[in-house]
């Protein structure tokens, strides 16, 4: 899997030069190079949230930019058309001996540490979990923003729906004509007749969402495939996306049920994150769920429910920076509180929840703590 360098600079010739030099050398083997030269392209192709490991540009590149530079390791060229110094990035001296610029570049991505690497084992890509056992307490909004936390630390995204009913048509619907196409029905028919197809289809069939900086398939158009899915079934999807070689990272938004598929994907998942709220009837349906899951499965449920974060949103006066209330369920403590912002966007897509400044700072967090935690744990091969 290559790494995604973005390089910005007015001279069409040296660009040319640059990226054929990469592909022949031994830098191409570990870097894929997109070179733009107009900097309404390279501004474009950033707001797009395509999956991006470096940036190098020239300062009028990268002042065009702006606030829509990712928070990512980036070089400024300087030299040639380029000669304006800038004290807020990485210099390095565009006119160079090509194999000293690749060297320079990549001395400042392995500088640039990142906050943990993917836990990549057999089954490819990590996956967190998103669960509650009552609606409407945000799992959507919150699946979405850790999406684009994920896509922010410079990790390839997917956000999985497996909600039996998928309202995703709600958050796209600032997209016209996205939900066109072949979904998550036509994916587990393949996977049933044709598996070794699964990776070139899903690459086909994907959708790219700008606002969330990540990838998703289009529900079950047969909405009895969804009724019917099987725990098997469910992980089949998740291992056919994991092992694609597309992604770091599986967001997967499950619903309030607690069945063989939601054991079957929290054994699966490297992160679990149990939301739920303040409210009485939430947080006791929360202990009776969790009840449930032991009754039931007894030392699988408690093997799974060591990845459970759990995880208290909508917490007014919170700002996700304070430690929780004292307060647990069943034998698990409450790890984080997000902030209540309801009405803050002044609509009811969760992009105007996600766009609140002090949920994103709390969810940007939280996903640290997950990819730090999730760091230490080793992936269930099952």
């Amino acid at each position: 899997m290559k790494l995604q360098l973005a390089v910005a600079m007015k001279e069409q010739e040296y660009a040319r030069r640059l990226a054929d030099y990469v592909r022949a050398s031994p830098f191409g083997n570990k870097w894929q190079l997109t070179a733009f030269t107009n900097p309404e392209a390279f501004v474009h192709f950033l707001k797009g949230g395509y999956p991006l490991d470096l940036i190098a540009a020239q300062p009028e590149m990268l002042e065009a930019a702006g606030s829509s530079l990712p928070p990512l390791p980036i070089a400024a060229l300087i030299g040639g058309n380029g000669t304006a110094q800038t004290s807020t990035y990485t210099e390095l001296q565009q006119y160079q001996p090509l194999p000293e610029l690749l060297a320079g570049l990549s001395s400042i991505y392995a500088a640039y540490g990142k906050i943990a690497s993917p836990i990549q084992g057999e089954n490819g890509a990590s996956v967190i979990t998103v669960y509650s056992a009552s609606g409407g307490v945000g799992k959507t909004s919150l699946s979405l923003q850790l999406l684009n936390a994920a896509a922010s630390n410079g990790y390839r995204g997917f956000y999985l729906n497996l909600e039996r009913w998928n309202a995703m048509d709600v958050w796209l619907e600032e997209h016209p004509g996205s939900q066109e196409g072949e979904g998550l029905s036509q994916l587990l028919y393949l996977l049933k007749t044709q598996p070794d197809r699964a990776g070139s289809w899903l690459q086909l069939h994907r959708k790219r969402h700008r606002s969330f900086k990540g990838d998703y398939l289009l529900p079950f158009s047969n909405l009895e495939d969804r009724m019917s899915l099987q725990a098997g079934d469910a992980e089949s999807i998740v291992k056919a996306i994991a092992s694609s070689g597309q992604y770091d990272l599986i967001i997967v938004d499950l619903d309030e049920a607690m069945d063989e598929l939601h054991l079957a994907l929290y054994e699966r998942s490297d992160q679990v994150v149990w939301l739920l709220t303040d409210d009485p009837s939430v947080k006791r349906k929360s202990e009776l769920a969790y009840l449930y899951g032991g009754q039931r499965w007894e030392s699988r449920f408690r093997a799974a429910e060591r990845r459970f974060q759990f995880v208290v949103n909508k917490r007014s006066g919170s700002d996700g920076e304070r430690q929780p209330q004292a307060q647990r369920v069943g034998a698990r403590p409450i790890a984080a509180a997000l902030p209540d912002v309801a009405g803050a966007g002044g609509g009811a897509f969760p992009s105007s929840i996600i766009a609140h400044p002090q949920y994103k700072a709390a969810v940007e967090r939280l996903f640290r703590q997950l990819m730090k935690e999730g760091g230490d744990k080793q992936v269930v091969n099952r």
